[in-house]
């Protein structure tokens, strides 16, 4: 049977060479190129300058949690749009995400601040190109202005000529790739930029993807009620509300405490809040703090292409992570940083996206969350696995102290597997942020911090 793959692999192979050489000089007519039909000319370079984008949104309650901090997964989705339409600038043609790289959060953003999101191609290969995002923001009371977030993403250009009608016109798109014009930079910054962008590439190829499929599995069987597992929320207990029970003697749900007036709140390290202190020695199985996302891909989800922008599917993934976190500690959440992404195959409208996440370690007052996305075509009822990454979120009091939390501990195999990884993601997941940090700083003339000195790092 291999002998007999392998040799239809081959015949198939030869016969699309053949087609797309027969059919190449006709592709332009049947199939015209929007660009070059509104009587432009593709060009071989194109300077960085030209790709660049500048975005301003203000954030409004809806973009926050209810600490009134702004959602990560709120201002990765504008990252994706302002880098895809750098992206699409510099292609001139429909681009999608491909992956996009460790993204760390140096400082949070609250409702009322206006944020400034820069984009610009920082090298193009052959059919694909990376683009460098830098997120700033400014609070409008006072006009301070400080530096956000920094994050790369790579793009692959898609034919810009209309979708064929017929199976063999989309045999000649899909063997037929869209070339991207060559960036050209200028400045010293652009140089730098396009330098580093190679030495990431490489870094991208030459990353071992990690096997989870374990706990992939894992998580579909809970998901599926083919195994067991403690639920938080399965010992829910039936307790009146004197709005609707006037007669129930409610005084037993409600919490006595006190809090001391001399606490110098924004001096601790941890937070003393005494309704939050008292879980920092509690213990919690993994599996409680599994979560499933079902979202149905709509338009409004979709690029032109009919492609799920690579945003919004972070956004629900972080939505899954705080699900997550919010069934291991009682606290304020806040992300802290997400791990690369690479989207390993599309989904589209129509497609059901179910998003399950799991912590899969704990520190002192932060966590890690693994989350696993895979879409379903009603259709033809086939499952593919979309993409995973790894959250990580701070536990915060109302004055945004950091949070003891309770440990997390694993309990199958595919469990502890997960933990063990916990710590050398933790250690590159540092080492980035200071590579941000430094960076930044580069540009501003500050010089290089230690990694003592960084700021907001989970402990």
């Amino acid at each position: 049977m291999p002998i007999l793959s392998t040799a239809f692999e081959l015949i198939r192979s030869l016969w699309l060479k053949t087609l797309l050489f027969v059919a190449r000089p006709l592709i332009p007519r049947l199939l015209p190129d929007p660009y070059i039909a509104a009587g432009h000319e593709r060009v071989a370079s194109k300077p960085v300058h030209q790709s660049r984008v500048t975005m301003t949104e203000i954030l409004a309650a809806q973009h926050c949690n209810a600490k009134g901090l702004a959602n990560a997964g709120t201002i990765l989705g504008w990252i994706d749009v302002a880098a895809g339409i750098a992206a699409k600038r510099h292609a001139l043609a429909p681009c999608v995400t491909r992956s996009v790289d460790d993204v760390a959060f140096l400082h949070t953003v609250q409702i009322g601040d206006i944020l400034t999101i820069q984009a610009s191609v920082n090298k193009s290969w052959k059919t694909s190109m990376e683009v460098g995002v830098k997120v700033e923001a400014e609070t409008p009371l006072t006009g301070e202005r400080f530096f956000v977030a920094h994050a790369y993403l790579t793009f692959v250009a898609l034919s810009p000529r209309p979708h064929p009608k017929t199976y063999l016109g989309s045999i000649l798109i899909e063997h037929l790739p869209t070339r991207v014009p060559e960036i050209i930079p200028h400045t010293a910054m652009e140089k730098k930029r396009y330098e580093m962008a190679e030495k990431r590439r490489q870094a991208r190829f030459a990353k071992k993807p990690t096997n989870l499929q374990n706990i992939r599995d894992l998580m579909r069987d809970w998901s599926q009620g083919l195994k067991e597992h403690d639920d938080a929320y399965s010992s829910a207990q039936i307790r009146s509300h004197p709005a609707l029970y006037a007669n129930d003697d409610v005084n037993d749900h409600v919490l006595q405490s006190t809090v001391a007036n001399d606490l110098h709140l924004n001096k601790r390290r941890y937070s003393t809040d005494p309704t939050l202190i008292q879980q920092a020695a509690e213990e919690k199985k993994m599996e409680v703090t599994f979560a499933e996302l079902v979202e149905l891909v709509m338009p409004q989800h979709a690029n032109t292409l009919s492609i799920t922008f690579g945003g919004q599917i972070i956004a629900w993934m972080e939505a899954a992570a705080l699900a997550s976190a919010n069934r291991l500690a009682r606290a304020y959440l806040l992300t802290a940083s997400v791990d690369s992404l690479n989207f390993i195959t599309p989904t589209k409208v129509g497609d059901v996206v179910t998003i399950r996440s799991i912590v899969s370690r704990t520190y002192t007052s932060s966590m890690e969350v693994y989350v696993s996305v895979e879409s379903e075509n009603l259709q033809t009822t086939e499952t593919r696995f979309t993409n995973d990454g790894f959250f990580t979120i701070v536990a915060i009091d109302n004055d945004n102290v950091p949070v003891k939390i309770p440990r997390a501990i694993p309990d199958s195999d595919a469990e502890i597997q997960l933990l063990e990884g916990g710590s050398e993601r933790r250690s590159k997941r540092l080492a980035q942020r200071l590579e941000v940090v430094n960076l930044v700083n580069d540009s501003t003339g500050d010089g290089n911090i230690s990694p003592s000195q960084m700021p907001m790092s989970p402990s």
